[in-house]
């Protein structure tokens, strides 16, 4: 191949790239351009490529590809940095490493390290900790050290803002934990005015936050906005498997509130995400509100139910009979194992905890029918 001939060809993998939606093959095309570049020793080129790499990775639902082409293109600005000045990655180091905490393979010595380094490039860069600040209230928060969360978000919420701090729509959909996790649903609501009502957006705003609120709502009997906030909720994820997580909210909900065969078909739709994907964290929060969704169908006297699984899923049948029970079993295991490893990792019980609230969803349900057709998937058959 001349050097016209893989030039042109990487311009058109990167303009195919672009005109992509969020997803794998926007991963992969981006990928096979970074190959190009690589086999062809063009360093500055493969930079390039990898910078949106990790865009489209971050917001396409591999954060692991994304942690492996941050890890290049700052292996490259450490060796060189004449060529690779290091303000440009800087923001995409947050989101790397705002990521780490959902391998369990990755320790919380090495997540340390991480935020560590997060702070001083911060300093060298004349930006002020707010960031990391949340950086490491989000990580304490994950591991269950709920100390440490405590005392990393006083210091977040006070520290001043700079330009290297998210977005303020960014920055109030992560405040909305602290407050669900104290069960402060009135206040978390009202902080989610501004996000919900369009007054302030982002990439991932109000996507997120439509899936956080659903709980909250449904706690303080607000059923009506609840269910519009699962329809319009559901429709800005239900193609990216980025929300992995955020369609785990919506299936809770769906469980909450008794509506069984619209969970079902949610859970037929996107299992399949959930079976390929690299965050051990997000997977976990669709098993286990599926998990609850099965113990509903069981509790409503469906012994067996109908569904078109992946042929990737473990007890796959061509007929698309299933029984519940089996369901329940597998859902229940694949929790339990990834809850293990994160508490072993974490050294705390956070993962068994939120295991356990699942399994007791069932005492909360308030039934609430939602009538409204679940529309087909842009790929005809289902996302998942």
């Amino acid at each position: 191949m001349t050097e016209l001939d893989w030039r042109e060809q990487v311009g058109k993998l990167l303009g195919r790239a672009e005109r992509l939606e969020p997803g794998e093959a926007k991963v992969m095309a981006l990928e096979e351009a970074a190959r190009l570049a690589d086999a062809h020793g063009d360093v500055p080129l493969a930079f390039e490529v990898r910078d949106a790499l990790i865009d489209a990775a971050t917001f396409g639902g591999f954060p692991d590809r994304a942690l492996v082409a941050f890890a290049w293109c700052r292996g490259q600005q450490q060796r060189d940095p004449e060529r690779f000045s290091p303000e440009p990655l800087l923001w995409k180091q947050k989101w790397v490493v705002g990521r780490l905490d959902e391998f369990p393979h990755i320790s919380r010595k090495q997540i340390e390290g991480a935020l560590d380094d997060v702070e001083q490039c911060f300093a060298k860069a004349g930006a002020g900790r707010r960031a990391v600040l949340k950086l490491r209230y989000q990580a304490a928060r994950d591991m269950g050290d709920d100390a440490a969360a405590e005392s990393f978000w006083a210091q977040w919420v006070k520290e001043p803002r700079d330009h290297l701090t998210d977005c303020r729509a960014c920055e109030l959909d992560d405040e909305l934990d602290h407050h669900i996790d104290r069960g402060e649903y009135a206040v978390a609501l009202e902080k989610a005015r501004p996000l919900l009502e369009g007054r302030s957006t982002c990439a991932e705003v109000p996507h997120l936050t439509l899936g956080s609120v659903l709980y909250p709502l449904f706690k303080l009997g607000r059923l009506e906005q609840a269910r519009d906030s699962h329809l319009r909720g559901y429709e800005l994820v239900q193609r990216n498997r980025e929300f992995l997580a955020t369609l785990g909210e919506h299936l809770e909900f769906l469980a909450l509130t008794g509506n069984v065969e619209r969970g079902l078909k949610l859970f037929a739709r996107h299992v399949g995400w959930a079976l390929e994907h690299s965050s051990h964290r997000d997977r976990f929060t669709f098993y286990t509100a599926s998990l609850a969704l099965m113990e509903q169908a069981l509790a409503e006297g469906h012994e067996r139910v109908t569904l078109s699984l992946p042929r990737t899923f473990t007890f796959y049948s061509p007929g698309e009979e299933y029984e519940t029970r089996t369901l329940r079993g597998w859902l229940a295991s694949q929790a339990e194992g990834i809850a293990a490893k994160f508490d072993a990792r974490n050294g705390t019980d956070r993962f068994h905890k939120l295991l356990a609230r699942a399994r007791q969803l069932g005492t909360e349900v308030v039934p609430f029918p939602i009538e409204a057709p679940i529309l087909p998937s842009p790929s005809g058959r289902g996302t998942g």
